[in-house]
């Protein structure tokens, strides 16, 4: 660049609110912008992209790019083939719009937020510069590991350094040793969230004002993979021993919507209008509440008690994190991702997957147990000042282009 300053345009794949967007904005903000230019490419005009450009970042929307989704919370399989037909008919599209971006743009340094997008790296790799690969997603097996061999290996061959959101994924990549990487939990403001105020009003909507009924919060989509169900099913059983407490569901719900007999029977809805059938079911609408998704978690997460993640496929958990370093414990399933995040009977309680039963056990324990919640919470917002901390970890990133040259 004319000023001296080295661009760096970052490719975001998300069509939503999720972690991904904000943990990348995390980092951004910390970016030298006396050193470099950032640019961002969404390949989806969403929320997120909005949020980048209020955020006062150029954003590049171009939608011909298609993800190729083999993740944990994301295969497609014999039931969808036309789907992995689309999806992998549209990586030669996705390569021919990277091409025309990255020559437009004439980076320095290529930062793609996901492994989802082979077109795109196939295409950043065939520029020459640096290529940073953020390892955001853990990828399925699927039915015989052939799609993941395939993404892992063409992955590695096209990225010159790596960003492993979880140590399990880093190890199982087996990367050279003389390939720069890092493992970076996530990037989390934790001074800011140890001296937000909670909302308070977001708690008393939900309590009645009752001051000793306990909050559980869940943050996030409502997929089956990050197992919301399962946590209703433990809701019924709290509520059945009596426990005084409310359930908060705080995320992106689909509008309810009426569906024929036939469809209703095998099942064929929504996933957020399953979850409501099932509420009603168990008849637990007096003690959950769909809350709609939110832009500004921090006040949200401060006010409970708790925070319930229960996954059901490896990803990292934005939530963990934001619940550490609010100082609150949390609750998951022991499995990769969640089950690295919490230090068990330190920061919260990992349960074995994916038993109800057991996840209601651990929340009913913390509940009634204000001591032992009061410790872990302690002990979670050290933990995060040295595992989630965007500032720490932002710089550990940054290391990767020095050693890339930039």
């Amino acid at each position: 660049m004319a000023d001296g300053r080295k661009k760096i345009l970052f490719v975001h794949h998300g069509s939503g609110m999720g972690g991904a967007p904000q943990l990348l904005l995390e980092l951004l903000k910390r970016l030298d912008k006396e050193k470099y230019d950032p640019v961002i490419w969404c390949i989806r005009r969403s929320s997120a992209s909005e949020l980048f450009a209020k955020s006062g970042y150029r954003v590049i929307v171009d939608e011909r790019a298609i993800p190729f989704l083999h993740i944990s919370d994301g295969f497609y399989g014999i039931r969808k083939p036309h789907l992995v037909y689309r999806m992998t008919k549209g990586q030669f599209t996705s390569y021919r719009t990277a091409k025309k971006i990255f020559a437009q743009e004439k980076p320095d340094l290529i930062h793609i937020n996901t492994i989802v997008v082979p077109g795109i790296l196939k295409a950043a790799h065939a520029t020459g510069l640096p290529v940073v690969v953020n390892v955001l997603e853990v990828l399925s097996r699927g039915y015989t590991g052939f799609r993941r061999m395939l993404i892992r290996h063409y992955t590695k061959r096209w990225g010159s350094a790596f960003v492993f959101m979880l140590p399990s994924e880093h190890r199982r990549w087996r990367l050279a040793a003389e390939v720069p990487s890092c493992d970076v939990f996530d990037f989390i403001d934790v001074p800011a969230y140890q001296t937000v105020q909670p909302d308070l009003s977001f708690r008393s909507a939900l309590t009645g004002g009752d001051g000793k009924k306990i909050l559980i919060g869940y943050f996030g989509r409502f997929t089956r993979a990050k197992g919301v169900h399962k946590l209703l099913r433990s809701a019924a059983l709290l509520k059945s021993r009596g426990l005084n407490f409310h359930l908060a569901l705080v995320g992106p719900v689909e509008k309810e919507k009426e569906y024929p007999f036939w469809r209703r029977f095998f099942g064929l809805m929504s996933w957020s209008d399953r979850l409501r059938r099932l509420v009603d079911r168990l008849n637990l609408w007096d003690t959950v509440s769909f809350c709609g998704p939110s832009t500004n978690v921090m006040p949200l997460v401060t006010a409970c008690d708790i925070l319930a993640v229960p996954f059901q496929e490896p990803h990292f958990s934005r939530l963990i994190a934001e619940a550490s370093s609010a100082g609150r414990p949390a609750v998951a399933f022991d499995i990769d991702g969640p089950g690295e995040e919490i230090i068990p009977e330190e920061t919260g309680l990992t349960v074995p997957p994916f038993d109800p039963v057991k996840f209601a056990d651990a929340l009913e324990r913390l509940a009634q147990d204000g001591s032992f919640r009061a410790s872990c919470g302690e002990k979670a917002a050290r933990f995060a000042s040295t595992s989630f901390d965007a500032e720490t970890n932002a710089h550990k990133v940054f290391a990767l282009y020095t050693a890339l040259g930039l």
